[in-house]
């Protein structure tokens, strides 16, 4: 994965993003020329629990590797961060095909990261978890 997860809801987030991470580079309904819009309809469509509009994007083949249990499992972490403020993007590599956007939360933020192949279809929707900054204790000594 890349990074270290500290807390069991981290982790179960980090997973639930994991697995919905499509492996196929060719889907239904392309993202075209506005990835912002894919990764804000796809978002919204896991904040909603919604399976279909979710789905839309992919072929069947990645249709079939998302669990009904594990869209479930992301749209509970996403409400734990509260109400779905807005998405912005963070990062873009068009010649790569790989978007990266802020969902901010009235409690909280995540990475969506939208693999698009060069048709424009998504190939993959990843999350990642985004830990809260490490609180020091009072009277201890600073960093180094």
């Amino acid at each position: 994965m890349g990074f270290f997860l500290r807390t069991p809801s981290l982790k179960a987030l980090a997973l639930a993003g994991t697995l919905l991470a499509g492996t196929a580079l060719a889907g239904c309904s392309g993202a075209g020329s506005n990835p912002q819009k894919t990764a804000d309809d796809m978002t919204h469509a896991v904040y909603a629990n919604d399976m279909a509009a979710f789905t839309s994007h992919f072929d069947e083949k990645t249709k079939a590797t998302v669990t009904r249990s594990d869209l479930g499992a992301l749209s509970d972490k996403m409400h734990q961060l509260g109400d779905l403020q807005n998405i912005a993007q963070h990062e873009a590599k068009p010649d790569e095909g790989r978007y990266t956007y802020d969902v901010n939360f009235s409690h909280g933020s995540m990475l969506v990261e939208l693999r698009v192949d060069p048709t424009g279809n998504v190939g993959a929707y990843r999350v990642v978890p985004q830990s809260a900054p490490a609180t020091k204790a009072p009277g201890s000594p600073p960093a180094r």
